[in-house]
């Protein structure tokens, strides 16, 4: 049973009979007579239901008890990186409060305001420094003791995984790109121009050739050219799936549980292994293997990092 008793609201009704109408001139106002007495009525409960320190928090008006801490860090990021995603995943596993602010993905000012360069993720404790680089924002957060002690393990050689991801790479770029910058969700994108910056600096293949161009050399060729390639993996996709889903088969037997990917627990080993393979859940059509689902959806639930699914393409 629930420990909060259900809350029944009783609303006087204030005799209605309106007996002091009896008078045949005075009927014609009985209607709004009874609306005044019920609205004054419903109001009194109402202030008297609000004002009781018993009152069920689950009411619309009762006070909230689970604000955002003062002084919590800020985390800067894209929602699409997986560096930013690692932050995002120790900061969750630490239940450590933070506040998410994403960057535009042609806002150069905000990074470079805080650190210098233009480069995500970054945080922002009070009181310190901002700090980028997502491995030392891990350490800083979980070695954080006022949160508790550390919850990563250290990292094993996976060798067998760094393999199959390998296999996964290609075909994932080649879907993953194009959705990025036709999702109306990912708040990096909201822009044109942050739309176009990505297309410019995040080169695809040539779909003739295979082969994949500098960003230097990639950035200087015309602007419909890179939009053509950008558009032929979109247009695409049916190939481009086939090889992924193909890919995909070979997760069998290297994920320990749902819980963790690596035998000894959660560790840094999921840290990579989640925040690499979340962009899958991006891709409309993709077919993952049975466990590999059960960990994405196990791990996004430990890490308080959804997953793509909802705005799949």
């Amino acid at each position: 049973k629930s420990a909060v008793s259900p809350r029944v609201l009783v609303i006087p009704m204030a005799r209605m009979e309106l007996r002091v109408c009896r008078l045949r001139r005075c009927r014609r106002h009985a209607p709004r007579a009874a609306l005044l007495l019920v609205a004054g009525s419903l109001l009194v409960a109402l202030t008297r239901l609000a004002s009781d320190e018993s009152c069920s928090p689950g009411l619309a008006f009762a006070a909230g008890l689970e604000n955002m801490p003062t002084g919590t860090p800020k985390l800067y990021g894209y929602d699409h990186s997986h560096y930013t995603v690692r932050c995002r995943m120790a900061l969750g596993l630490k239940r450590m409060p933070y506040r998410m602010i994403w960057v535009a993905e042609d806002d150069a000012e905000t990074p470079t305001q805080l650190v210098g360069k233009k480069i995500t993720p970054i945080i922002e404790f009070p009181g310190e420094a901002p700090m980028p680089e997502s491995a030392d924002i891990i350490a800083r957060v979980d070695g954080d003791e006022a949160y508790g002690p550390p919850v990563l393990k250290p990292k094993t050689e996976r060798p067998d995984i760094d393999a199959w991801v390998k296999t996964l790479s290609v075909p994932m770029r080649n879907l993953g790109r194009p959705r990025y910058i036709r999702s109306s969700m990912l708040p990096e994108f909201h822009s044109y121009s942050a739309r176009e910056r990505f297309v410019t600096t995040h080169p695809l293949p040539d779909p003739v050739t295979g082969e994949t161009l500098s960003k230097a050399d990639w950035a200087a060729l015309p602007k419909e050219d890179r939009v053509k390639v950008y558009d032929h993996y979109w247009t695409d996709s049916e190939a481009q799936l086939t090889a992924l889903n193909k890919a995909l088969l070979g997760v069998d037997g290297l994920i320990a549980s749902d819980k963790h990917v690596s035998p000894h627990g959660i560790s840094w080993d999921d840290i990579v292994f989640f925040s690499r393979l979340r962009g899958l859940t991006l891709i409309k059509g993709v077919n993952l293997p049975a466990p590999l689902e059960s960990y994405l959806t196990a791990m996004s639930e430990q890490t308080d990092v959804p997953l793509l699914t909802q705005m799949a393409l």
